[in-house]
């Protein structure tokens, strides 16, 4: 696989970022339009605003709305509503591309209600991916699993990769990545139909050694 695989998180936050950027500037010249061509100044409704940027009407005004329960009355600025736009952007799009974040919760009860103890010891053993979130939570990708136990050669060529080279996420994105050296497939995919771990961990610390330079 090629090093642009396994840091699609940078070409997806750049791409966000430029997107929201020209966004901002097509709803400055839009305003800036209606002003022209009117007594008083009009800003768009919700429904317009949904429908020209592609978002549900009900996911902008629980934005508004959350924001507004949170801040009480303090004002946000517009670079703070931004990177907040951002950011919940990139989450989404992560899972898009990862496929479902299961929460400890539901992790605790897919390995037979285990402790959340047990789930810290797996997590510090190296033995299940769990990845931090933006607001400190831990999410776990549900491809690690199959049958509802971790697939232990994926697990340890996820932490062979983000031990030695990238983050835990850009890790996550390299394990749902077909790789030539693995015939086309993902190092997920290659775990699940029981290839070679030897195989798997011998691909990792290849990506990671190319990586790290």
């Amino acid at each position: 696989m090629t090093v642009m695989n396994v840091k699609g998180h940078e070409r997806l936050a750049s791409a966000l970022e430029e997107t929201l950027h020209r966004a901002t500037s097509e709803l400055a010249e839009l305003r800036a339009a209606v002003r022209d061509t009117a007594d008083e100044p009009a800003g768009l409704t919700v429904r317009e605003l949904a429908e020209r940027f592609n978002i549900s009407e009900a996911a902008v005004l629980e934005f508004v709305r959350t924001a507004g329960e949170v801040l009480g009355e303090r004002t946000l600025s517009v670079p703070a509503a931004r990177r907040a736009a951002l950011l919940a952007a990139s989450g989404q799009a992560w899972q898009g591309e990862l496929g479902p974040l299961l929460t400890s919760a539901q992790v605790r009860e897919l390995l037979g209600d285990v402790s959340r103890q047990r789930v810290d010891e797996l997590l510090r053993a190296r033995r299940l991916i769990g990845l931090r979130d933006t607001s400190g939570r831990r999410r776990f990708p549900a491809f690690q699993f199959h049958d509802g136990r971790p697939l232990e050669s994926l697990v340890a060529a996820h932490w062979l990769l983000a031990d030695a080279s990238v983050s835990e996420w850009t890790a996550a994105s390299w394990c749902v990545s077909p790789d030539e050296g693995l015939g086309g497939k993902s190092p997920a995919q290659w775990a699940s139909d029981a290839g070679s771990p030897e195989r798997l961990a011998t691909i990792a610390r290849q990506d990671a050694a190319r990586l790290a330079q």
